[in-house]
């Protein structure tokens, strides 16, 4: 029977809601001020805009730790191990816990798939429900993924749940390129000790969610990713490496759809897959590195020809971050993605050695959208957030940071920020006890990244971005291609040569994508006069721009195009005439023959047709003459 299917025996129809940690954090200020007492060091381009308190804390409990972050829209939902946070981020700078869903289960990897949020679960449970209670993995036990629907995010709502044989210890979201309307899920686990289900060299579990149906979504596919090989065990040890742990089963999963590749960090050794077949992940290739103690996640460059692995050494409970371990280990590799294989070219450790009282190495991370660059926002746990530019693998510079002091003490579980990750303009870093940091790039150098207007964002399935605003848009020069295009309003419309003149360019309602970016192209030199936000309502609000000069007579078009509903743009001209005559010729014509003689492009016409009449009547005449 599906454990989706049998689930309902042991749930109610709305998950718990933890209403004294909802009105604690509702009723605090916005105000930074809940961490005043350890106020963070913050780098250059960087700005700290709120805080919010992690609404499960009981003291330093690690049951009620924060883990990972995905988004939705205009909600971020966070892991908890005793359940999942939702915060509506439609304001950054304020936001609000709209619900907190009390429902344990180990470290709570999250994903958002629209209204759907899943949950892998690693902790071995007494049953699938948000009751359960944690029972020794050497006893019967449920493991697996859990399937809430937040369509109505203050009362969000238990939908499903799967048993796995080894639970969750994260998961990742593939979409089916074949059909929008399920999406397949990876569940990463591996062995950990003595264990009634869990143990051995664990196979990747291909589940499949259908979207509209989230209590149907079953285990589809089993695979090896080790196929015969032997994967890295206990003896086996790289000559002058560290400590470096057994592969049982993969860690984490990163998958680069719009490639058809995904990266596996899976514990002692690294894997580039080809998931082209959702279906059938092949193995392109596997690396080790004697400097590796724990293959703890992988970021992709937006070009695919880069992958950063982050090592875990000491699994999150000691400080790596200090002279004692080395440059190399506790540390960022960067892998060049070449036709003959994998290739290391460089390694990146925290520049800021941190206390011993602190527990630092490299955790989750995502890539910065910046064209032509590799930046990344990394954790590093109480090492605080690194913002690292990897262009130059052999020479990654550190651009900013968020970090703050330790906590005055040795805590007896791992502590930090737990991972980070760009949406919108801003990093959202999960502070494992604190609760969750938002923080502005103000450097330019982020511009272009600022300009997405996410809809959503699974950092393990990582998307592609195009940057279409960069290049210039085509207009066809054709009437009959030109005339659907939507009709931009300017005004005026018309006017006189001059050096320098302005207008004033506006779009009614349902033309743009609401809320979405938008640039007024002025196509002479095909350069942006101006940048502005579309409306709620799809409109552009009257923009007054500056055009270059001099303006010779001609016609010029002007070009609205949003970030969003490109290519599609609105068009309309400008017309440079002097008073009279009343023609004017198009600009580029104009520019052709000097500026000077276009009258005689307006009195061609005339002269030709007066020959012609002439010609006429003088043929008239001789026909009456004879």
């Amino acid at each position: 029977m599906r454990a989706g299917r049998a689930a309902s025996r042991a749930r109610s129809a709305t998950a718990c809601l933890v209403a004294l940690g909802v009105a604690a954090v509702l009723l605090a200020p916005p105000a930074l001020a809940a961490s005043a007492e350890r106020e963070p060091s913050i780098g250059p381009g960087l700005e700290w805009v709120a805080h919010r308190d992690n609404p499960f804390r009981q003291g330093d409990d690690a049951d009620f730790i924060n883990s990972d972050l995905a988004f939705t829209g205009d909600y971020l939902v966070q892991g908890n191990y005793a359940g999942f946070s939702i915060w509506d981020i439609a304001d950054p700078a304020a936001p609000e816990l709209v619900s907190a869903v009390s429902c344990p289960g180990g470290q709570g990897d999250i994903s958002t798939v629209g209204d759907l949020v899943l949950i892998s679960i690693d902790e071995t449970m007494s049953d699938d429900s948000c009751e359960a209670a944690r029972v020794p993995e050497t006893t019967e036990n449920w493991e697996g993924l859990r399937v809430f629907d937040i369509s109505d995010p203050r009362a969000p709502r238990y939908a499903a749940a799967v048993r796995t044989r080894c639970g969750g210890h994260t998961h990742t979201v593939v979409p089916d390129p074949a059909s929008a309307d399920r999406v397949f899920v990876y569940m990463n686990a591996y062995s950990r000790g003595a264990s009634l289900n869990c143990t051995g060299r664990n196979p990747l579990q291909i589940m499949e969610v259908p979207l509209a149906a989230p209590e149907d979504a079953a285990i589809v596919g089993e695979l090896d990713l080790f196929d015969d090989e032997t994967a890295f065990g206990p003896e086996d040890r790289v000559p002058g490496g560290a400590e470096t742990r057994s592969t049982t089963g993969c860690h984490d999963i990163t998958a680069y759809p719009a490639k058809g590749l995904a990266v596996a960090a899976c514990r002692g050794d690294g894997l580039l897959l080809s998931i082209a077949d959702p279906l059938a992940p092949v193995v392109l290739q596997r690396v080790r590195d004697p400097a590796v103690t724990f293959w703890h996640s992988g970021i992709f460059d937006n070009d695919a020809t880069r992958i950063v692995f982050q090592d875990e050494l000491g699994d999150g409970f000691i400080n790596t971050c200090s002279p004692a371990f080395g440059a190399d280990r506790g540390a960022d590799a960067v892998w060049l993605i070449q036709p003959d294989g994998l290739v290391k070219a460089g390694t990146y450790k925290l520049p800021r050695a941190q206390s011993d009282l602190e527990k630092c190495v490299a955790h989750s991370g995502g890539l910065v959208p910046v064209p032509g660059r590799f930046i990344i926002a990394q954790a590093w746990l109480e090492g605080g957030v690194s913002v690292v530019d990897l262009t130059d693998p052999a020479a990654p510079v550190e651009l900013t940071w968020f970090d703050r002091p330790d906590y005055g003490y040795s805590m007896d579980y791992t502590a930090g920020i737990w991972s980070v990750y760009h949406y919108d303009g801003y990093l959202y870093a999960s502070d494992m006890y604190e609760g969750l940091e938002v923080l502005r790039l103000t450097d330019p150098v982020f511009a272009d990244a600022a300009r997405y207007d996410d809809t959503g964002l699974n950092p393990q399935t990582q998307p592609a971005y195009s940057w279409v605003w960069r290049a210039a848009p085509v207009v066809p020069t054709a009437a009959a291609e030109r005339a659907p295009l939507e009709t931009l309003s300017v005004e005026p419309a018309a006017i006189e040569p001059t050096d320098a003149a302005e207008v004033t360019v506006s779009l009614p309602p349902g033309s743009l994508t609401p809320g979405e970016t938008a640039d007024v192209w002025w196509m002479p030199t095909q350069a942006v006069l101006a940048t502005a936000a579309a409306g709620a309502d799809g409109s552009l609000a009257a923009t007054t721009v500056a055009l270059p000069g001099p303006l010779e007579p001609g016609r010029y078009d002007i070009v609205v195009r949003g970030d969003a509903s490109a290519p599609r743009i609105a068009l309309a001209s400008v017309v440079v005439a002097s008073s009279s005559p009343q023609h004017a010729p198009d600009a580029a014509e104009t520019r052709a023959t000097g500026g000077s003689a276009w009258w005689l492009l307006v009195l061609l016409p005339f002269g030709v047709a007066l020959a012609y009449h002439a010609a006429i009547a003088w043929r008239r005449r001789r026909r009456v003459a004879r």
